[in-house]
């Protein structure tokens, strides 16, 4: 028995190509599209953490953040060292705020479950900038790698923190 090829009109042929799929944006294009920009994570943290008025948000995508803090405006230990737990405090709010950027929305109720920071170097009264980067962006759980810099550049402290992340729509506060 011979096969007998299908002739297909030419306007099947189009109106087929009319409802192709449209092709899907790459993974990268379309985390930057969900992403809170760095004005969006400054405008968070002065309606949720008044006390890091000191702290400003200067380059933020869903795998890295930038903040940089008036070290002027912390707290000191004698001597005009940072104390530790402000240092804590700052590499806590840029991985808050990384992750944040990462969910695309405000999550106030993010929360974190671990964290371990390093002191390495005494950093001084002046500029300080936190750089983090997400380590591991789960369904529940968020690790999040953060160094502490002083103005000159001196590594101050690294921290590994480890957020719980509430599932969209899991009720009041929760994003």
């Amino acid at each position: 028995m011979a096969v007998v090829p299908a002739v297909v009109p030419d306007a099947v042929v189009a109106s087929a190509a009319a409802v192709a799929p449209a092709p899907v944006p790459d993974a990268a294009s379309a985390l930057a599209a969900a992403t809170l920009s760095a004005d969006e994570l400054n405008a968070l943290v002065q309606r949720q953490f008044p006390d890091y008025a000191a702290c400003r948000v200067t380059d933020a995508s869903g795998t890295h953040l930038v903040m940089e803090a008036d070290g002027a405006r912390l707290r000191t230990r004698p001597g005009g060292t940072i104390s530790g737990p402000e240092q804590a405090g700052l590499v806590d709010l840029a991985a808050f705020l990384l992750i944040n950027a990462r969910l695309g929305r405000p999550t106030p109720m993010a929360l974190t479950t671990s964290l371990q920071i390093s002191y390495l170097n005494r950093p001084r009264p002046g500029l300080l900038r936190t750089h983090a980067r997400m380590a591991k962006f789960g369904r529940r759980l968020c690790v999040v790698l953060a160094e502490l810099s002083d103005e000159a550049g001196d590594l101050a402290a690294s921290a590994t923190v480890t957020y719980s992340v509430p599932p969209a729509g899991a009720g009041p506060g929760t994003g």
